[in-house]
């Protein structure tokens, strides 16, 4: 009996990681407390977990995935690193830079944590994918819908970014959505025997998700879904038509229910729910981001090699905004070229690999998960690069672990076929102290900002913020 429960009680543990990313996966779209900054502290906590469970397992929960990397590639890592260090260490505000540098430590560990979880048992990993996906959109829609309703039968306005709780913009809940969009009808695909009532569930969860996108407004979000998706059909030609058709198909849905609900409907009752219903943002105008992207070049010209150091476009800051709405821009001109320019390369050999063993494995029949999704997590991925081009993707707490969440999942399976490479104690213990260093600077760098957050905002001086806008926190801006 003792047994049995120690052994339970070793696998929940192992898995507890995964358990903390599907939970968070779950709600935190839904958390509406400090609607920005507590999607930040459960980013946090679950960035805690996964490093305290490398440096209690001695670094074994990364090991199997970086031991297939190859020399070049370990090789980049390690100049990034380097680069990454000195901008940090030079930079005017060295505790916000090495905040911004240790949750990126903290965001690639937790991408190789779960690629090892996914090398494991990639089955089990997809299916609790699928569905935290699919209770997220179905909770948010709960809440997006009850408040839509509510102001319907009041007769009353909707305001921005209302109905779109637990975001404090409504553009950060299209950073988040746009990873998933082309994820949530994937079990259409990949499970055909589900039960109907299922089948029926997760089609109007997909179409209502689909409305939400249209809702938002936002045309940049629009594109890089529609964009993604002819990248897709490009690369991946036939083999991507079922999975084209899908979405397409509720992308339509969604389209025509978004007209039904926030135009025909609202007409014809002559109810003023959605009258100007126009969100008034400066910044993601094309004219806002232009003059953002301008600061950035600036400081790129100013400072080439190094950058301005990492978060130090909210140190250094435009005249309305902490980052400058595009993800090469603010890795250039925070963390230098030579920087960009190895992330570059490492995004462009990653997915060029992800297609070329796609075809090596179709063309062998040797393909050992669905190609849906195999496809799928492309069209994800790109949907999100696309869109961090002119977004602050990269920079959002909710976008940033659906990103790492896509990149280690596709980790997994790319490696799934492959023999792990035997690794020594050493590197066991190199991996252990890195993330033992990555989990004391996250912690030390982080304490003096959190903790009046956690007690009160009012402590906070918001004299020394240079904007308020978001980076990090709500309350955008390096103090000085």
């Amino acid at each position: 009996m003792s047994f049995t429960i120690n052994i339970t009680l070793k696998k929940t543990y192992q898995h507890l990681p995964l358990i903390f990313i599907s939970l968070y996966l779950i709600f935190a779209p839904s958390l509406n407390i400090q609607a920005y900054d507590d999607k930040r502290i459960a980013e946090l906590l679950l960035i805690f977990l996964i490093l305290s469970a490398i440096i209690l397992k001695t670094g074994k929960t990364i090991i199997p995935v970086y031991s297939h990397f190859s020399g070049i590639q370990k090789t980049i890592f390690s100049a990034l690193a380097i680069f990454l260090y000195f901008s940090a260490f030079l930079a005017a505000d060295q505790n916000h830079a090495f905040l911004e540098l240790s949750l990126l430590f903290g965001l690639f560990f937790t991408s190789l944590s779960i690629a090892t979880l996914t090398l494991k048992n990639n089955k089990s990993i997809q299916l609790l994918f699928y569905i935290s996906f699919a209770l997220a959109a179905l909770f948010y829609q709960v809440t997006f819908f009850t408040a839509f309703l509510a102001s319907f039968i009041e007769n009353i306005p909707l305001q921005w970014p209302e109905p779109f709780s637990g975001f404090s913009n409504v553009r950060f809940f299209n950073q988040y959505q746009i990873w998933s969009i082309p994820l949530i009808a994937q079990p259409l695909l990949i499970y055909p025997t589900l039960d109907r009532r299922l089948i029926n569930s997760l089609k109007i969860i997909a179409t209502g998700w689909a409305s939400l996108l249209f809702a938002s407004a936002s045309r940049g979000a629009v594109a890089s879904v529609v964009l993604a998706m002819l990248i897709t059909l490009l690369v991946f030609r036939k083999h991507a038509k079922p999975f084209l058709k899908l979405n397409s198909f509720f992308l339509v849905a969604g389209f025509i229910g978004y007209l039904l609900l926030f135009k025909l409907i609202p007409s014809i009752a002559e109810n003023k729910v959605t009258v100007g219903w126009i969100p008034v943002e400066k910044a993601t105008s094309l004219h806002g981001r232009t003059e953002l992207w301008q600061y950035a070049i600036q400081y790129i010209i100013e400072n080439p090699l190094l950058g301005i150091g990492p978060m130090h476009y909210a140190y250094y800051p435009g005249p309305f905004h902490a980052h400058p709405h595009s993800s090469i821009l603010q890795w250039a001109c925070e963390m230098g070229i030579p920087s960009t320019l190895l992330v570059i390369s490492l995004v462009y050999s990653g997915l060029s690999a992800w297609v070329k063993k796609f075809y090596r494995l179709s063309n062998t029949q040797k393909l050992y998960i669905p190609s849906h999704l195999w496809i799928a997590l492309f069209c994800s991925l790109c949907s999100g690069l696309i869109y961090s081009l002119a977004s602050g993707v990269i920079v959002m707490p909710l976008s940033q672990i659906m990103m790492t969440l896509i990149a280690g999942w596709m980790l997994g399976i790319y490696y799934q076929d492959q023999q792990a490479k035997l690794v020594n104690q050493k590197q066991q213990i190199a991996f252990m102290l890195i993330a033992g260093a990555t989990l004391i600077t996250l912690t030390y760098t982080v304490l003096p900002s959190l903790l009046p957050r956690l007690l009160s905002y009012d402590t906070l001086p918001y004299q020394d913020y240079p904007t308020f806008s978001p980076r990090f926190w709500q309350i955008g801006g390096i103090p000085h």
